[in-house]
C-alpha cells in the first residue's frame, strides 16, 4: 500500500471518529412533561404532606384534671390569687357568681398616719374555675387561685390592681341575685399602731 492510500484512509477514519464524538457530546433535548406526569407528581406531594400517613401523630392537647368553663365570646379569663378566707373558704366553684373587693394601703406622711381601704371593684362576675388546671378534684377544693370571666377593660384593671393593691377578697352571691350598682363603693379606716412601751427603769 502506497503512502497516498494510507493518508486517504487516515482522513476517512479520522472524520468518522470526529462525527461520533460530536454527536455524543451534543446536549440531549429536555423532555416535555405531560399533564399526566404533573398530576402524578402532585399526588405524590400530597401523600407526603398527609399527616395521616406519618408514623405517629403529635397530640398537643393537655389532659386537665380541673377543667375551666368555656369563656363567653368577647370576654376574657383572668386568674387572681386568694387565700382560704378571702376565697370564701373553698366554697367558690365554676359557674359561681362573686363580687371582687380589692384592698389598698395609703400613707399620710405629714401626719405619719396609715390608712387601709377596701374597694368593690367588680360585681356579679362569673367564676370559670378555682384552682389550677392540673389539680385533682380534691386539690381544687384547696385552691389558691380563682379564674374569673371579665371584659378586656376589667381584666386590665384587675391586672394592675394585683400589682398595686394588697390582695383581693371574694363575696359569693346567691345564684338568683343579679343586682348591681355598688361598684366603686369604698370604705377607709385609719390603721392603729401600737405604741412602743418604754422600759421602766
Amino acid at each position: 500500500m502506497n503512502t497516498k492510500k494510507i493518508w486517504l484512509w487516515s482522513l476517512v477514519l479520522g472524520g468518522m471518529v470526529a462525527l461520533v464524538a460530536y454527536f455524543t457530546m451534543l446536549p440531549k433535548p429536555a423532555s416535555v412533561a405531560t399533564s399526566g406526569d404533573i398530576e402524578q407528581a402532585s399526588e405524590n406531594n400530597n401523600e407526603s404532606d398527609d399527616p395521616s400517613l406519618t408514623e405517629e401523630e403529635i397530640d398537643f392537647n393537655r389532659e386537665m384534671g380541673n377543667p375551666m368553663v368555656e369563656v363567653e365570646t368577647g370576654k376574657r379569663a383572668i386568674s387572681i390569687y386568694v387565700e382560704i378566707a378571702p376565697g370564701v373558704s373553698g366554697y367558690v366553684e365554676p359557674e359561681s357568681k362573686v363580687d371582687v373587693i380589692a384592698y389598698e394601703t395609703t400613707e399620710d406622711k405629714k401626719k405619719e398616719e396609715e390608712y387601709k381601704s377596701a374597694v368593690l371593684v367588680l360585681e356579679n362576675v362569673k367564676v370559670l374555675s378555682s384552682g389550677r388546671s392540673a389539680d385533682t378534684k380534691e386539690e381544687a377544693l384547696h385552691y389558691q387561685t380563682v379564674t374569673l370571666e371579665v371584659t378586656p377593660e376589667e381584666g386590665v384593671m384587675l391586672g394592675l390592681a394585683s400589682k398595686d393593691k394588697d390582695g383581693f377578697y371574694l363575696m359569693l352571691r346567691n345564684e338568683d341575685d343579679t343586682e348591681t350598682g355598688k361598684k366603686g363603693y369604698k370604705e377607709t379606716r385609719k390603721v392603729v399602731k401600737e405604741e412602743k412601751k418604754e422600759d421602766k427603769e
